[in-house]
């Protein structure tokens, strides 16, 4: 497939190729799995070149223990002098090219702050954080990858700066005057990375690009527009740290992520029951996962244009255009399987019978699902309800969104990520079908722990000690919204190709 030899790993194909080096599909053949491995153009020659690669593998191993960073398994350098690393497959693709509503942005804008202030918190910048840096794992959670630009605050001549090796949309404006790299360039980067998922454009930079440094610095002076749709407050903690002044900007990535989590945004609109307008790409570069309008509803004019942008200025620069290379891919999820409908019970008294009326049989929780408590591990939890189910269910990769939870349902003899172990009601004081809320829930965890997962499988499965991770599947928002109140717990084997049932 590639002329390209790595020992210890096939090459399979090529993923995608932008900035400095090409990004190959691989198998990593001491483990059986796939990743991401990525070449470097550049042939590391002199010690400066050596040092700043092992400055980069060292910096993005430290963060690979963080769950908003893709993590780093390997990495070397070629006979001809090219380094690689190798780095976990994200088959959702980046985030380039898509808008999404207020809420998921601004959710995905708290993940990536919390990864950027670990970053900082160990001395490492990334430099380079635009939606093509973030990734979507085969869960479905944001991770953010490329620390490529990654360098160490006061790190002597390595910590250069190079016009060249910026996206200049993204970057801040004082990395265009030379100034020494810090955290407050990620902040703002991050800042523009949220606008851009709101917009889908990164503030004050006209789709046209621009054509010199001089109309670069000319932009960043330029007010930050309104977003049609977005609310005020969210704009207004993006406008802090988009402050042109690293002085009077958002103080940290910390910071930014409390901010953006404090938030107040009113509930997703209820998605409509009919089949969806468009194509299942609802991640399709450029299009957003679901309208910002309320279903059915219709802007009765165009927009205006955004409060403050200076148009004749922007007609001038609007000369050449900037190419932002998309991450790999394009994600495509299909929903879960909705749950078959509760069927009616119907109790008819016999005509010329008496006065009892027979009692109504209270409909299952776990509608359209065979489920059993003896001999259920799960079921033993006290105030829990659970059960497990008759039949092996088996699905890919979760996708998350702020909170609402889709997977895929797939054969068990087929390559999936997750088995559902046991199933429960959703708590009456936990009544919801946000993913993290509910599974901080205290009954839910030991309802959906790794000791009831454990104690659940069967056959061979239970000689497999290592790499099992528990997880909660609640229903997803219009399942919710259609009535089913219960979740499944839900097991994987980390790093591991399934193809058959662990639990039945």
């Amino acid at each position: 497939m590639s002329e390209l030899s790595v020992p210890g790993y096939e090459i399979k194909g090529v993923l995608g190729q932008g900035g400095f080096g090409v990004v190959y599909l691989a198998l990593q053949s001491a483990v059986g799995r796939e990743v991401a491995l990525k070449v470097d153009n550049r042939v590391l020659l002199s010690e400066r070149d050596q040092r700043r690669f092992l400055r980069e593998v060292t910096a993005a191993g430290a963060l690979s223990g963080h769950p908003h960073v893709v993590p780093v398994y390997d990495a070397g350098v070629l006979p001809d002098g090219r380094p690689y690393m190798v780095l976990e497959l994200c088959p959702g693709g980046s985030l380039a090219g898509r808008v999404l509503s207020p809420a998921d942005a601004r959710d995905v804008g708290v993940r990536i702050a919390d990864a950027l202030a670990a970053a900082h918190a160990q001395g490492v910048l990334h430099r380079d954080v635009k939606p093509a840096n973030i990734l979507l794992n085969r869960y479905g959670q944001v991770a953010l990858s490329d620390f490529g630009l990654a360098t160490m605050p006061a790190s002597g001549p390595d910590a250069s700066v190079t016009r060249e090796s910026l996206t200049p949309s993204y970057a801040p404006p004082e990395a265009f005057e030379l100034a020494e790299p810090s955290p407050a360039g990620d902040v703002y980067a991050l800042a523009a990375t949220v606008y851009a998922l709101l917009s889908g454009r990164p503030p004050r930079f006209p789709e046209s690009g621009v054509p010199n440094l001089a109309m670069i610095l000319a932009l960043h002076r330029l007010p930050v527009p309104d977003i049609p749709g977005v609310p005020p407050e969210l704009t207004a903690v993006l406008r802090r740290a988009l402050t042109s002044d690293p002085r009077h900007r958002t103080p940290s990535a910390a910071t930014l992520r409390d901010e953006l989590a404090a938030v107040p945004l009113p509930p997703l609109p209820a998605r409509p029951v009919a089949p969806p307008m468009h194509h299942p790409a609802s991640f399709t570069p450029g299009r957003p996962p679901q309208p910002t309008n309320p279903p059915n509803e219709q802007p009765t004019s165009p927009p205006a244009a955004p409060h403050g942008v200076n148009k004749v200025l922007v007609a001038i620069i609007a000369a050449l255009s900037l190419v932002i290379v998309a991450g790999a891919g394009v994600f495509v999820y299909t929903q879960i399987i909705q749950q078959p409908p509760a069927r009616e019970q119907e109790t008819a008294a016999a005509p010329g019978t008496a006065t009892t009326t027979p009692k109504k049989k209270e409909p299952s929780v776990f509608t359209g699902l065979d489920t059993y408590t003896e001999n259920c591990p799960a079921a033993r939890i006290k105030g829990g309800g659970a059960a497990c189910v008759r039949e092996a269910e088996c699905w890919g990769g979760l996708v998350i969104i702020v909170g609402d939870t889709k997977a895929r349902r797939l054969g068990c003899e087929e390559s999936h990520s997750w088995e559902t172990f046991a199933v429960a009601p959703i708590p009456k004081d936990a009544e919801t079908y946000v993913q993290q809320d509910l599974a901080r829930h205290p009954t839910v965890k030991k309802v959906c722990s790794r000791t009831v997962l454990l104690a659940t499988r069967t056959g061979t499965a239970r000689s497999l000690a290592a790499g099992w991770e528990a997880d909660v599947m609640p229903p997803s928002q219009s399942q919710f919204e259609d009535g089913v109140r219960f979740y499944r717990c839900i097991a994987s084997r980390t790093g591991v190709d399934s193809r058959k049932s662990y639990f039945h």
